[in-house]
């Protein structure tokens, strides 16, 4: 099964225009360099613009957001899934503990 793809202009002319000039700056660090974009990275491209636009974040701050969310998102997945795995996952009998140990006493 192939996966969808998006033209990268296409992007930018849905988020309100297609200016090159805020795509050259990503492209600068590195970012969106493809003319083609799977779905996770028109979000992050919409992501960008609206970092740049409306919060007035440079390219390379950006960048690092990207980045950030990308980490978080992960980290998100992993704990949902070591959730669902301690859920699913029968409890387990506990190793049998000594008797009750006398205070220590202070002298």
């Amino acid at each position: 099964m192939s996966r969808r793809v998006i033209r990268t202009e296409e992007v930018l002319v849905y988020l309100g225009g297609g200016d090159r000039s805020f795509l050259d700056r990503l492209r600068e660090e590195g970012l969106f360099e493809a003319d083609e974009l799977e779905p996770e990275q028109a979000e992050d491209l919409r992501l960008a613009k609206m970092l740049m636009e409306e919060l007035g974040v440079n390219a390379a701050g950006v960048d690092v957001a990207l980045h950030l969310r990308k980490r978080m998102l992960a980290l998100e997945a992993r704990a949902r899934a070591l959730v669902e795995a301690l859920q699913t996952e029968p409890p387990r009998a506990e190793p049998p503990r000594a008797g009750p140990s006398e205070p220590k006493r202070r002298r």
